[in-house]
C-alpha cells in the first residue's frame, strides 16, 4: 500500500507540475512588442533594398530582378561589375596578397582573409592579413589592412605578437599603387 502511494506521488506530482507550468505562457504579454510596420513602409523598405524606384520595375518578378542584378543589367545604369566594392582595389588586393594562402575572399562584403604564412618551415614567425575594402571609389581611406603576427617561443608554441602599424600602411600603399595602375590601364 505504501508502495502504491509513493508511486502515485512520484507520478502525479511531476505530471501536475508540468501541467501547471505548461499553462503559464508569456505569449499573452505585450512587453516590448512593437506594432508591425505598415504595409506602405514595408514596401518602401523593400524597394530601397532592391534599388527599385520606378513603376515599371515594380512589375518585375523576384527571379528576373535577381538575374538582372547578377548580370549587372538592372534598370538603374549600374556599372556592371557585379561586386559591391571598387574592382581595381579588389583586383590589386588579390594580386598583392597572392603569395599567401587564401582563406576567404568575399567580393560582396569586400573582405579578403589570408591563412597563416611563414617564409619557410623553420621560420620563427608567421603572418596573417585581413584586407577590408570599403566603398566603390578608389580612395586612400577605401582600404584597411590588418596584419597579425605569431612568433614561435622556446616551447615551440605559437604566441601572438603585436605588429607595427607601418607594415599595414606599407601593404595598403602597395595595394593602392597597384589599383591606380589598373585604373590607368583600364582607361586606355
Amino acid at each position: 500500500m505504501v508502495l502504491i502511494k509513493r508511486s502515485i506521488f512520484f507520478i502525479f506530482i511531476p505530471l501536475l507540475s508540468i501541467n501547471i507550468l505548461n499553462g503559464c505562457s508569456f505569449n499573452d504579454l505585450e512587453i516590448g512588442e512593437r506594432a508591425p510596420p505598415s504595409e506602405d513602409l514595408a514596401i518602401k523598405r523593400d524597394k530601397e533594398r532592391r534599388g527599385v524606384y520606378d513603376a515599371e520595375a515594380e512589375e518585375e518578378t523576384l527571379l528576373s530582378g535577381l538575374i538582372d542584378n547578377i548580370r549587372g543589367a538592372s534598370g538603374n545604369n549600374s556599372s556592371g561589375t557585379g561586386i559591391s566594392v571598387n574592382t581595381f582595389l579588389w583586383r590589386a588586393s588579390l594580386d598583392r596578397l597572392s603569395f599567401m594562402p587564401l582563406e576567404s575572399a568575399d567580393p560582396f562584403g569586400g573582405v579578403i582573409i589570408t591563412d597563416w604564412y611563414a617564409n619557410s618551415e623553420t621560420s620563427k614567425e608567421k603572418f596573417k592579413i585581413v584586407a577590408y575594402i570599403i566603398g566603390k571609389e578608389l580612395k586612400v581611406n577605401a582600404i584597411k589592412v590588418s596584419v597579425f603576427k605569431k612568433i614561435k617561443n622556446d616551447n615551440d608554441e605559437w604566441v601572438d605578437k603585436k605588429t607595427n602599424k607601418v607594415l599595414s600602411q606599407k601593404i595598403e600603399d602597395a595595394i593602392l599603387t597597384s589599383a591606380r595602375k589598373y585604373k590607368i590601364e583600364n582607361i586606355d
